[in-house]
């Protein structure tokens, strides 16, 4: 559990109101959304987090459930959730816009969203490919242009890899500026932050905790973006 989650998702308004998190992760954000008395639903394409979410929850007492299924062919109805929480999972769906759309379909009015992307112009990108970071950079800044993509296994691998080793099928990433642009086509209500960093090269040295909360603000690895549905 990620200690800076706690300032993205707002647990202490959940009490009381239909929740959906999509893409599961370990179950962590699951539990205490479920803790804080939301009617909790979880949604994975996969088994494994679904599984476990369910086993939190059954363990822990609490009410809600996980179901397995895909946020770009959702059979729950229009205006269905209060509140979407979605970290880490939209870049890989295969079809980013859609998943946004699906989600501003689910919320009910004045409904909110936090949803957390990879950040394509964050401090490892600029290492590990300037001149496609600054490609992106300028077409954003000129067009609007598909979301930064990434091709190959390694540059896939190098952000999520299953228990096999196996990257990611799909993932892509989006800068600050072109986030906020698509975001406002759907929603009121858009701000985002960037938050995380690791410390590997070249923070190889200084504690996590340091690196985080001073180079995340600024070249962070995510995007978490805050939205509401007018």
């Amino acid at each position: 559990f990620y200690p800076y989650l706690a300032d993205e998702i707002d647990f202490d308004s959940v009490a009381g109101k239909d929740v959906l998190e999509v893409g599961l992760g370990y179950g962590s954000v699951s539990q205490r959304l479920a803790e804080k008395g939301a009617r909790y639903t979880g949604l994975d394409i996969a088994a494994g987090p679904v599984a476990g979410v369910n086993h939190r929850l059954k363990e822990a007492g609490l009410p809600g459930k996980a179901i397995q299924g895909s946020i770009l062919q959702s059979d729950f109805a229009d205006a269905s959730f209060d509140v979407v929480v979605a970290i880490g999972c939209y870049h890989h769906t295969g079809n980013l816009e859609r998943a946004l759309d699906e989600t501003r379909r689910l919320l009910r009015k004045g409904g909110r969203a936090t949803i957390m992307i990879y950040n394509a112009t964050g401090y490892t990108s600029w290492i590990r490919a300037p001149r496609r970071t600054f490609k992106y950079m300028r077409d954003v800044a000129m067009a609007d242009p598909a979301p930064c993509s990434l091709v190959s296994d390694k540059s896939r691998g190098d952000f999520d890899r299953n228990s096999s080793g196996v990257a990611a099928p799909e993932t892509v990433m989006l800068s600050k500026p072109h986030f906020e642009r698509i975001l406002s086509r759907r929603f009121s209500k858009v701000s985002i932050r960037r938050r995380n960093a690791i410390a590997h090269r070249p923070f190889q040295f200084i504690p996590r905790s340091v690196v985080s909360s001073t180079v995340g603000p600024i070249l962070g690895l995510d995007l978490y973006a805050q939205v509401m549905r007018g």
